[in-house]
């Protein structure tokens, strides 16, 4: 299982033979994180990767609200889905070309991002892969069968 603490940076994942991709786009709205799971069930449901669509849904659901919530509105978040045998990897990344200032954490907390705790605990592999544009970063994690 990989670490909890930090991600890994690498780089974007090489397609192999009968690898599918799928690409959602989405205005950065509060509706998108829904957009997003229902694009999931909807991609995994008639595959034989249906043991992973639980975890494939909370973990996209995380990352679209991350994205969401540190976006300004006038972005898009992009989904990418790419599916395989064994498993599959799933990125999100926004379109914007600036931060929104992260909210101060509720009182009690350090600054705990509990999304990518969860992402950590969860995904077989994680991790950030810088995007196009000048301060995009993708993030990503990949579940596979039978671990």
């Amino acid at each position: 299982m990989p670490s909890q603490a930090a991600p890994v940076t690498r780089a974007a994942i090489h397609v192999s033979t009968g690898a599918r991709p799928y690409l959602l786009t989405a205005p950065s709205e509060p509706t998108a994180p829904k957009t997003a799971r229902d694009f999931v069930r909807a991609v995994l449901r008639p595959t034989g990767l249906g043991a992973l669509l639980d975890t494939a849904v909370l973990l996209t659901s995380e990352a679209v609200t991350r994205c969401h919530l540190y976006t300004p509105r006038s972005a898009d978040i992009l989904l990418r889905m790419l599916t395989a045998g064994h498993g599959l990897r799933i990125s999100v990344h926004d379109t914007a070309p600036v931060r929104i200032p992260r909210p101060a954490p509720p009182e009690g907390e350090q600054g705990v991002d509990h999304g990518l705790l969860l992402t950590g605990h969860l995904a077989d592999a994680w991790g950030t892969t810088p995007c196009e544009g000048p301060r995009a970063t993708s993030l990503w994690f990949e579940l596979y069968l039978g671990r």
